[in-house]
């Protein structure tokens, strides 16, 4: 005993001394990179500049969101510590805007085989590229090896569109699907109580924990849906490639691109061509020699100088402008805290409650890209959009998606912008509550017992099924969500709640569907409603304060260093199927009756 007892607390002693030493060095080590990039945070807006005649590059693969988190450690190429690839979409926008009257930037080269970004973000993208193409009279041309549909919807604006001569152009239409989870949850032995009301006939939410396929109802508002899309699609494409839509619909149907030639006879791309051959026709473009290199700058670097530069060239004055203020309320809809890929209910409240009290902000634009969440989290934040509301201008902006608890927090608002691909709607609740006992009993020998005081003491509890009573209390307090749901659209719409039951009941709507059954107001994006803003508020020279404010980035980054380190193994081990094991943990959070799509509407 004694020798063991010598060797178990030699080997502790070992141990602790080990995790000493690793915390030391790992502490040198981030201290280290701290250090180096205060050092370069100081030098990287000196460092980028825009020479004369440069090119600039758009790489359709960066991802581009609404916001993203400051990371300190961006300038330093070191596999975990770079951030991801990632631009903000204002950032995208006023960079682009900048470009039409920089001289310095003569044109622009698209690259990338697919687009990172949702549906309306997508379409804001193709829209500004349009945009900068007819007001800047300057050149766009597109390359890559092979172009997925969403990069050839956007580099269709291109003036010149090529492709590798071995190449490849995915264009077969889409389909949008869905996991189901019921097979293996049968296998496993989890059941799952699911509360979704009577008349909630399209929240189709919680369907892949009870079906083994979609419901008519789903299918019905789903394919309506992707045949939205694919119209407006066509429709773009058809303009700038002079190709029919039911030529393009044949094309697909067909299979017709079994080779890349046969995407220039159909009209799809302009030519086949090696990447020398694309930097010569750059050089001719930009008036180079053969010899001479191309300057080039990433629309993600631009960005930053755009806004230097902006900022720099602002007329200055010593009394302070008006502010209307931008609450950006991004991801599920949660209580408590938020950051830039989550809404807290505590965070985004906080947010409009300061825009509220600022003098200086004369109008809010709320900008919402969510599928909603917690019921209750939205009712929090509703409450103050409705004070805000009574004070200023309280104007909403629809991102890729704004349905549920996200079309919950909005409407209240004077005036909904939507995008016309922006998935909305989804007015209904639902409760799901996992019963694991098959599993952990039957699978894992673990049995419950216990002692309570009253009858429904042990509400909930795994020990037994639930009572007649305890679903009919569920479904009477979902009813009461739903009511006070459609009620408070009712009440911000101006429409009786017959009707907005009548489009409620969980469907989803793009936004040209929300335009005209009176869920959104007029079809546009932030830059849109922010001039609405200001034309409401009476406003002509303006700043814009955006909230909430992000978290020190040095504070974040430490804060999260384990999850981003989890999520970065995760993605090596599971590649594109980590949405999935994200989902679950998505589900392992929810408390009370949730007003969320629980799965994304995913177009391929």
């Amino acid at each position: 005993m004694k020798q063991f007892l010598k060797y178990m607390f030699a080997s502790t002693i070992g141990t602790v001394l080990g995790f000493i030493l690793i915390f030391f060095i790992g502490g040198v080590i981030i201290a280290g990179l701290v250090s180096s990039a205060v050092m370069m945070a100081g030098k990287v807006d000196e460092q980028v500049e825009v020479k004369p005649n440069t090119l600039l590059t758009i790489d359709l693969t960066t991802t581009i969101k609404e916001r993203t988190k400051k990371n300190p450690f961006e300038q330093i190429q070191i596999e975990g510590f770079q951030g991801e690839n990632a631009i903000e979409l204002n950032d995208f926008v006023r960079a682009l805007n900048y470009a039409e009257k920089d001289s310095s930037i003569q044109g622009i080269m698209i690259k990338g085989p697919f687009f990172s970004g949702g549906l309306a973000t997508m379409q804001t993208v193709r829209d500004e590229l349009l945009e900068f193409k007819n007001n800047s009279g300057k050149f766009i041309i597109a390359y890559d090896e092979a172009y997925t549909q969403g990069a050839y919807y956007v580099a269709s604006v291109a003036d010149e569109l090529y492709m590798f001569n071995e190449g490849m152009l995915d264009f077969r239409g889409l389909r949008s699907e869905v996991m189901f989870f019921t097979g293996a949850m049968e296998k496993l032995g989890i059941d799952a109580t699911i509360i979704k009301g009577p008349d909630n006939i399209y929240k189709s939410a919680v369907e892949p924990f009870y079906r083994k396929d979609m419901s008519e109802p789903n299918k019905e508002q789903i394919s309506r849906i992707i045949n939205n899309v694919w119209s407006d699609m066509l429709a773009d494409l058809s303009e700038s490639r002079g190709v029919t839509p039911e030529a393009f619909n044949r094309i697909a149907d067909e299979l017709a691109i079994k080779a890349p030639e046969d995407a220039v006879d159909l009209g799809l791309i302009d030519g086949l061509k090696y990447y020398d051959e694309i930097l010569a026709n750059l050089r001719e473009k930009l008036g180079l020699e053969e010899d001479e290199d191309i300057e080039q700058i990433s629309i993600k670097k631009y960005a930053s100088v755009a806004a230097r530069e902006m900022n720099k060239n602002e007329e200055k004055s010593w009394e302070l402008k008006d502010e209307i203020a931008v609450i950006y309320a991004v991801g599920g809809i949660d209580s408590g805290e938020g950051d830039e890929e989550n809404i807290g209910s505590e965070t985004t409240a906080k947010a409009i409650r300061e825009a509220r009290l600022d003098e200086d902000v004369k109008a809010i634009v709320l900008r919402v890209n969510s599928p909603g969440g917690s019921a209750l989290a939205s009712d929090v934040i509703w409450r103050e959009t409705i004070l805000a509301g009574e004070t200023k201008p309280f104007i909403v902006s629809f991102g890729d998606v704004a349905a549920s608890g996200g079309y919950y927090i909005s409407a209240a608002a004077d005036r909904i912008f939507a995008m016309p691909n922006t998935i909305t709607g989804s007015i209904g609740a639902f409760g799901l509550i996992p019963d694991v006992r098959g599993f952990v009993t039957d699978k894992m020998g673990f049995t419950f017992d216990g002692v309570k005081t009253n009858n429904f003491s042990d509400f909930g509890s795994l020990s037994r099924d639930m009572a007649p009573e305890e679903m009919a209390y569920l479904e009477g307090y979902l009813d009461q969500v739903y009511n006070e749901f459609i009620e408070k659209v009712s009440e911000g719409r101006g429409r009786d709640v017959a009707y907005i039951d009548s489009i409620g009941r969980g469907r989803v709507w793009t936004g040209h569907d929300a335009l005209e059954i009176g869920l959104v107001d007029e079809i546009g994006g932030l830059e849109d409603a922010l001039a609405y803003a200001a034309e409401q508020a009476e406003l002509e020279d303006y700043d814009i304060k955006e909230l909430p404010k992000k978290d020190d980035p040095f504070e974040q980054f430490m804060k999260e260093f384990a999850s981003n380190a989890k999520m970065t193994v995760g993605s090596w081990v599971f590649g594109d199927e980590l949405m999935y094991i994200k989902k679950i943990e998505e589900i392992k959070k929810m408390e009370g009756m949730q007003a969320r799509m629980l799965y994304d509407i995913r177009i391929y």
